[in-house]
């Protein structure tokens, strides 16, 4: 395969270290949804190299077909087919690769001011959104060349049966020429060399632009939801300090009552208690004195 594990998009340094980044400053929704993002670019290139073997396969098969005047005719159609599909993968392989370049740039951009700021820089992880074009152009591309698939399969797999057919009707003289009973081949499943040659490869071709339609659709709802993530987050944040600021204020602005409270109290606690002179008399004596 052309992927190597250093060409892993989340095997990138600069990935890994935006990652980081964003789980130690509590961003773990952040954090996933930019690795989910990462591997759904890995997987569509790996379902590139996965159709280059296909065509390549189909191509050398489709050269080693039997040379004969069918076939001679049926080739250059089948090799079209091949070289239409090998364009458009070619396509698409330039188009996922810029996304990855961008996907890295703006990591690599997003890290470096992080050290700087903070964790308000790591709010710059919604500029992921910026490859949604590039995304969505992938996916109307795929699509068309599904459509255009589909038309070659049905193509080849009526050439198929034709050459099929034209066979067994020259099997069928020939064996009536030599005076022996025809084959009913209606009654036997045979496949043309074609089917196995060209169909087969273009089918699983087919199939893995359907997959890579999948991927599209996955990636780009994944990029929503990181926007999303990051903006439920900011506001959260900002939630949280104008809660802490009107705290603040409510502490300063009840400072001077609570200060004027405190001097009250102190007043009433610590004043010395005054009282008018009196001469107690007990016992008898102050019996005595009260009926005077």
């Amino acid at each position: 395969m052309d992927m190597e594990a250093g060409k892993i998009l989340t095997n990138e340094e600069v990935i890994r270290e935006l990652l980081e980044l964003l789980k130690e400053n509590a961003m773990k929704e952040q954090a996933n949804d930019v690795f989910e993002i990462c591997s759904y670019v890995d997987g569509l290139e790996k379902k590139i190299d996965s159709m280059t073997e296909e065509l390549t396969s189909m191509q050398n098969q489709i050269k080693e077909m039997q040379e004969d005047t069918l076939i001679n005719n049926a080739k250059k159609a089948l090799s079209d087919a091949q070289e239409r599909l090998n364009t458009r993968r070619e396509q698409i392989k330039s188009q996922v690769h810029e996304v990855k370049e961008q996907v890295k740039f703006t990591a690599k951009s997003i890290v470096d001011e992080a050290k700087v700021k903070g964790r308000a820089a790591l709010y710059r992880v919604s500029e992921f959104l910026g490859i949604k074009n590039k995304l969505l152009n992938i996916r109307e591309n795929v699509r068309g060349v599904i459509r255009t698939t589909d038309n070659d399969i049905a193509k080849t797999a009526l050439l198929g049966k034709g050459l099929r057919e034209a066979g067994q009707t020259a099997a069928n003289a020939f064996r009536t020429f030599a005076d022996k009973p025809e084959v009913d081949y209606l009654q036997k499943e045979q496949k043309h060399t074609i089917t196995k040659a060209v169909l087969a490869p273009m089918k699983a071709v087919k199939e893995l632009f359907v997959s890579m339609e999948l991927h599209l659709d996955a990636s780009i709802d994944k990029l929503d939801n990181l926007a999303m993530n990051v903006r439920i987050d900011k506001e959260k944040c900002m939630k949280n300090t104008k809660s802490e600021k009107q705290k603040a204020t409510d502490r300063a602005e009840a400072e001077p009552e609570r200060a004027e409270a405190e001097r009250v109290e102190a007043e009433v606690v610590y004043s010395p208690m005054v009282a008018e002179p009196q001469e107690y008399q007990y016992n008898v004596d102050a019996f005595e004195a009260s009926r005077k």
